[in-house]
């Protein structure tokens, strides 16, 4: 579906087969594919983390809602949680030692998404459904919700020049989170939401510029550090010189 699309209406013209793409193919098959086991192993103890945390009545509401009214709350409960751990993953070094694999492609296409590390595939998973399963939203709900986020998570890395207008206030597309990916330095700590760009506005953390301009280049943004740090990062591949 992307390859098309990206042929057709392709921001920068640029092959399937560009630079990095064996490395991401590899993810592809190592994260997207596998990602029903991942799945199963996350319900699995989300399920049994919830069982010891459940609150029966606030659950009973929620359940009593429309579906529809559900999955609006249910991706903006897994925004939430997920920006606030993506925040996370930029800030505290343990944490961005894994999420800088992601950071690490310097193309940006449908393909590039697939470029994340096994476990922060499981800890994200796990931490975005955890408060779905605890706070009881239906079956129904959250499978829709895991639908709308393989489609979105492609589609905001997506090589795409369509201008969307207004759309972009409200929803996470690709050249809004392209700037997430952007070397520069003003977008270093901006646009963590994978779905709606009100979540970054709660915790100020939006940034798009109006003039609708593009990122100039993508990957890791070399970072000032001690000599030391700096040294130990370069080490273990975070700086790019």
């Amino acid at each position: 579906v992307f390859i098309p699309l990206e042929r057709a209406l392709g921001r920068i013209p640029q092959s399937p087969l560009r630079p990095g793409w064996r490395t991401d193919v590899a993810y592809f098959f190592a994260s997207h594919v596998l990602v029903q086991f991942i799945l199963i192993l996350v319900t699995a103890w989300t399920t049994h983390i919830a069982a010891l945390a459940a609150f029966p009545s606030l659950q009973a509401a929620i359940q009593s809602l429309p579906g529809w009214v559900q999955f609006l709350l249910a991706v903006l409960c897994a925004d939430l949680a997920q920006a606030t751990l993506h925040r996370a993953y930029h800030r505290w070094h343990w944490l961005w030692r894994l999420h800088c694999v992601h950071h690490s492609s310097t193309h940006m296409d449908w393909l590039a998404g697939s470029r994340m590390h096994l476990v922060e595939i499981v800890m994200t998973r796990g931490m975005v459904l955890l408060p779905l399963v605890v706070l009881g939203f239906s079956q129904g709900a959250i499978n829709a919700y895991v639908i709308l986020v393989g489609l979105q998570a492609v589609l905001a890395h997506a090589n795409l020049g369509v201008r969307f207008g207004w759309l972009e206030q409200v929803l996470v597309l690709p050249r809004y989170h392209h700037w997430h990916h952007a070397r520069d330095p003003a977008y270093a700590d901006a646009n963590y939401a994978i779905h709606l760009p009100l979540v970054d506005r709660l915790m100020g953390t939006f940034r798009l510029p109006c003039d609708g301009s593009w990122p100039a280049e993508y990957g890791v943004l070399a970072k000032v550090l001690t000599a030391a740090k700096n040294a130990e990062m370069v080490k273990i591949g975070f700086v790019q010189n």
